[in-house]
């Protein structure tokens, strides 16, 4: 059974919290990567067959739909459990300087914390595939609106996004 997300008095860290626009650009550059992904998978279905153009219909085969739904979420969770784990870091956050932290300060956060970031937001992206995402973003905005930055995916993982310290030159 889950855990319920801990509650966290307000303003309590002492740390330089990613600024709500890093945050944003981030998650756009990591958006579109995802898109990249998801139409090079179209693009390989449509040259292989699997997927036909008739009338500007689409007919997709079942490879093409089973392909269609499991790749890309399997590939995003990959790209970002395996960064998170091994950086604290997606591309788009180290475009942007900012990383993942665990409320505990331990980075790059651990496989339970990177896990539990990504499922809270593809948990209702593959479930309820179109109403899903609006869920998801509701989700991954929601620091907008609390005090200490942190989305609900955030709040599940016990984790902040914070700013990047420049590296002494």
């Amino acid at each position: 059974m889950m855990e319920p997300i801990p509650d966290q008095p307000e303003n309590r860290i002492d740390l330089d919290l990613a600024p709500p626009g890093a945050r944003m650009g981030a998650r756009a550059i990591d958006t579109l990567i995802g898109i990249g992904v998801y139409v090079t998978i179209s693009l390989i279905l449509v040259s292989s067959g699997n997927i036909e153009i008739i009338n500007e219909e689409a007919i997709y085969s079942d490879t093409a739909r089973s392909a269609l739904l499991w790749i890309p979420p399997l590939v995003w969770g990959l790209y970002e459990v395996l960064m998170i784990l091994n950086r604290g870091q997606t591309l788009g956050k180290i475009v942007t300087k900012i990383k993942v932290i665990t409320v505990d300060g331990e980075e790059p956060p651990p496989i339970r914390h990177a896990l539990f970031r990504w499922g809270v937001l593809a948990i209702p992206t593959i479930l309820i595939p179109t109403l899903g995402l609006f869920i998801a973003f509701a989700f991954g905005i929601w620091f907008l609106f609390d005090s200490n930055r942190q989305g609900l995916h955030d709040k599940a993982a016990s984790t902040y996004v914070v700013k990047v310290e420049p590296a002494d030159s």
